[in-house]
């Protein structure tokens, strides 16, 4: 899932160079060097420690018993006060290329693991609330049947990250590479055309309302409140959110699936991992627009 995003948004980019496939050959690289090389990593690593960790742009986020606040907060500016002082500069962000495509990534696997990612909006976007919901239904009214149940897969699944701006539909240890592709636009097309019941729609706001009020350690719900105040998803855009999932009807879920599944397509972007021959045996099965370019992980 990580993979399109890399091509899909400047965000989605560099979540991918943090923790997707980017990273793993990262590791690879730098765990092949020799010694002499590693001391100009350490070397870079102890410039990025530098001008991260200092006055100027160390943010904290503290939770705990309010009368124990004031007492930890008067450590917590000492601590900060000790800490030595940078400049505070803001770099550019890396150059965004963008683009499409297909995307085989081959390694030791007996399966795939198969996803198509979509551009969808901000989180402030009228459409998120529509597309958080859509992704709930996909799931529970066609993926899981079609890519598990019939298709033999452990799992099929749809996800919207609001924060992101992407949708995703995947499917987990999957034997059948090809016909999940094809079950992705069919999915897209029975959501585009309406074909689900108002139960239906009910059941995939209350998954999205379970998503959003999961129950929290006292802990982690102060990082994600924390997490939410520093990307500026103030409580009233959030409110304002989840009024608009509320609100989501028949009209809205078929318009978001036909503008951004089906319209939208071109704009996607497939990325699956599994075994080399299961790869090349699923491009003789697509179109030519549709072939994986296949790399080895």
């Amino acid at each position: 899932m990580l993979s399109p995003s890399n091509r899909l948004t400047p965000g989605g980019a560099l979540r991918e160079s943090w923790a997707g496939l980017t990273q793993i050959r990262q590791a690879r690289r730098l765990a092949a060097l020799e010694p002499a090389a590693l001391q100009e990593i350490a070397a870079d690593l102890q410039a990025l420690a530098g001008a991260l960790f200092g006055r100027a742009t160390l943010a904290c986020g503290l939770t705990g018993e309010a009368e124990q606040l004031p007492t930890f907060s008067r450590h917590l500016a000492g601590y900060l006060e000790s800490l030595p002082a940078n400049a505070g500069d803001r770099h550019a962000l890396p150059t965004f290329e963008g683009g499409h495509g297909s995307f085989g990534w081959a390694t030791s696997v007996p399966v795939n693991y198969v996803t198509r990612v979509f551009p969808g909006a901000s989180f402030t976007d009228p459409d998120t609330a529509a597309l958080m919901v859509l992704a709930k239904l996909l799931r529970a009214g066609y993926l899981h049947r079609e890519i598990r149940e019939k298709g033999g897969a452990y799992g099929g699944m749809a996800s919207y990250d609001p924060e992101g701006g992407l949708l995703s539909l995947l499917s987990y240890r999957d034997p059948q590479l090809a016909r999940t592709l094809r079950v992705f636009d069919e999915a897209a097309n029975w959501a585009a055309g309406g074909h689900f019941d108002t139960q239906g729609i009910d059941e995939a706001v209350l998954a999205v309302f379970g998503d959003l009020d999961r129950p929290l350690a006292p802990g982690s719900r102060g990082a994600r409140e924390f997490a939410n105040l520093r990307q500026g998803m103030t409580l009233e855009l959030r409110q304002q959110l989840r009024q608009r999932i509320l609100a989501v009807d028949r009209q809205q879920l078929m318009t978001a699936a036909e503008k951004y599944l089906v319209a939208g397509r071109s704009e996607s972007v497939v990325s699956v991992i599994g075994g080399e021959e299961a790869l090349l045996a699923a491009n003789r099965e697509l179109t030519a627009e549709e072939q994986l370019e296949v790399e080895r992980i």
